[in-house]
C-alpha cells in the first residue's frame, strides 16, 4: 500500500475481539460430545457434536487472526504523526504564496501553521470521511483539519486558511487575507464558546482556540478540547506559533 492507503487503513482497520464466546461454546460442545460418547448409546451423535464444537471456535478464530494481522500491520502512531506534519509542510510550501500573490523572496520569516482538528459537518466534505480514531497513546488522530497559515512580509501579515482532507490529501474552502502589523491587537490561546455538534452527537460548547485579534476583525481556530483530545505535541506547536507571532509583531511595531 502507498502512504495514502496506509493512512486510510489506520482509520479503517477494525480492532478485532478475541472469539471468547466461540471458545466457551467449543469447550461446552466438546464436554457434551465426550459425555455422550462415553455414557450414551447415541455415540454417533457425540461424534458429530465434536467437530461442530471445534468449528464453533475455529472459524471465528481464523477470522480473528486475519483481522488481528490487518490491525497490527497499520502504521504506528508516531509514523502517522510524522506523515501528518509532512503533509502539512507540503501545504505550507505550496499553497499560501500563490493564493496571496506573493513570491518567496518577499518573506522575512518562516511561515507558521495553526492546525485545528475538525469533527463536525463541513460543507464540501463527505460526512463518511469526517472521522477520528484514538491512538495507543490515548490521543485522537483526525482525518479533517482546519489549517491557518501565516506568512510574514516586510509590510503586512498574510493569512491563508483552508480545510484539509488528510485521507485524500486535498484542500477546500481556501481563503486569504492581509493584515497590517499595526492593526494586530493581540494573539493568544483562550477558551471560547462554540456551537458545534460532533459527529458522535456530542455538543462542543467550549473549546480552546487560537485567536489573532485585530482592529475590527479576528482570526480564530479551534485547536483542542477535552472532547477533541489532540496530542500535547500539537498544542505545544500552537503555543510556539503564538510566541513567534508575538515576537514578530513586537519587532514590526517597534
Amino acid at each position: 500500500m502507498d502512504k495514502r492507503e496506509q493512512i486510510k487503513e489506520w482509520f479503517d482497520a477494525p480492532k478485532p475481539d478475541y472469539p471468547s464466546i466461540g471458545l466457551v461454546l467449543c469447550i461446552v460442545g466438546i464436554i457434551i460430545g465426550v459425555f455422550i460418547i462415553l455414557i450414551s448409546n447415541a455415540k454417533v451423535v457425540g461424534i458429530i457434536i465434536l467437530p461442530v464444537a471445534v468449528g464453533l471456535f475455529l472459524l471465528p478464530y481464523m477470522a480473528y487472526k486475519k483481522a488481528k494481522k490487518r490491525y497490527e500491520a497499520r502504521p504506528s502512531d508516531s509514523q502517522m504523526d510524522s506523515w501528518l506534519f509532512e503533509d502539512f509542510q507540503e501545504i505550507i510550501e505550496n499553497n499560501p504564496l500563490p493564493k496571496l500573490g506573493l513570491d518567496k523572496s518577499e518573506l522575512v520569516s518562516e511561515s507558521l501553521l495553526v492546525p485545528g482538528p475538525v469533527f463536525w459537518v463541513v460543507p464540501g466534505f463527505n460526512s463518511n470521511e469526517i472521522i477520528r480514531r484514538i491512538g495507543s497513546d490515548g490521543f485522537f488522530r483526525y482525518s479533517i483539519w482546519t489549517l491557518q497559515i501565516f506568512v510574514f512580509t516586510e509590510n503586512f501579515l498574510g493569512s491563508y486558511k483552508c480545510y484539509y482532507n488528510w485521507l485524500r490529501n486535498t484542500v477546500i474552502n481556501e481563503s486569504t487575507n492581509e493584515f497590517f502589523y499595526k492593526d494586530v491587537v493581540s494573539v493568544k490561546t483562550d477558551t471560547e464558546s462554540t456551537a458545534h455538534t460532533l459527529m458522535n452527537g456530542e455538543r462542543l460548547e467550549k473549546a480552546q482556540s487560537f485567536q489573532l485579534n485585530l482592529s475590527g476583525d479576528s482570526v480564530k481556530i479551534i485547536i483542542d478540547d477535552t472532547s477533541l483530545k489532540t496530542s500535547s505535541e500539537m498544542t505545544s506547536k500552537v503555543d510556539k506559533v503564538v510566541q513567534s507571532i508575538r515576537t514578530m509583531i513586537r519587532q514590526k511595531k517597534s
